[in-house]
């Protein structure tokens, strides 16, 4: 045998266990409300906000967004989805956003990586402090002021935990939430309620469900390179916090 083609075979015989090794697999599934959700409630201004606040606010349609979010087939939005119990790197560093708009912070909910770069950006015309604190230990990442519409403040996010971001400029409505995670196995869901996690290395693993108001769920899953892993998960209405 030559060894033109020994190398050939050689190949051919590793190709499989390449491809086995490097084979991944998905979780993915829907995650709906039992319940009626309650309305949201009614937003009680400061006695000593400034006029031009209070003006510019109140114009807008909501100022608080409701605590459930679903479409007509009871499909629940912003529930955090992950993994634990996976060995994987953190994954690249991908470009985030939270936005100070019409008196409130957009996205309401996000999952991130740590090494994430997260700009913080204020498109009103008024003053907003952006203070994210870590639910666990009540520590804060960053306590930014953007005076200005159209500023922008860039921060990379350096510690894995539950962020509850409030406003300090006396907009006390104004919550948001920023899961932070030292892997990328994770997912938010949208308006359908649908998530996916990918490239998941084959195993058995926790997977867990976070809402706002509903709670937290958790079930065992197992991943496999050859069929998707379905998890549908369903959360009860509970009175809002």
């Amino acid at each position: 045998m030559t060894a033109t083609r020994f190398l050939a075979v050689l190949l051919l015989l590793a190709s499989p266990l390449a491809l086995a090794e490097d084979a991944v697999g998905v979780v993915r599934g829907t995650v709906t409300l039992k319940g009626t959700p309650p309305k949201a409630p009614e937003v009680k201004l400061p006695a000593d906000l400034a006029e031009k606040d209070r003006a510019f606010c109140t114009a807008k349609p909501s100022l608080v967004p409701p605590f459930y979010v679903t479409d007509k087939a009871a499909h629940l939005k912003d529930v955090v989805v992950w993994l634990t119990g996976v060995k994987g790197a953190a994954g690249p560093a991908t470009p985030r956003s939270l936005v100070n708009a019409d008196c409130r912070f957009e996205p309401h909910v996000q999952a991130v990586t740590v090494g994430d770069e997260l700009k913080v950006v204020n498109r009103d015309p008024l003053l907003h402090n952006t203070h994210p604190v870590y639910l666990g230990d009540q520590s804060t990442m960053f306590n930014i002021a953007l005076p200005e519409q159209g500023q922008e403040v860039k921060k990379k996010v350096k510690k894995p935990g539950v962020l509850k971001v409030q406003c300090d400029a006396g907009h006390v409505w104004m919550r948001a939430f920023v899961h932070v995670f030292d892997h990328r196995f994770h997912a938010v869901t949208g308006a359908d309620g649908a998530f996916a996690i990918a490239d998941v290395p084959p195993g058995k693993y926790t997977l867990n469900a976070w809402h706002e108001a509903a709670g937290t769920q958790t079930r065992e899953v197992e991943v496999t390179a050859t069929t998707p892993s379905q998890s549908d998960f369903s959360f009860e209405v509970k009175p809002v916090p």
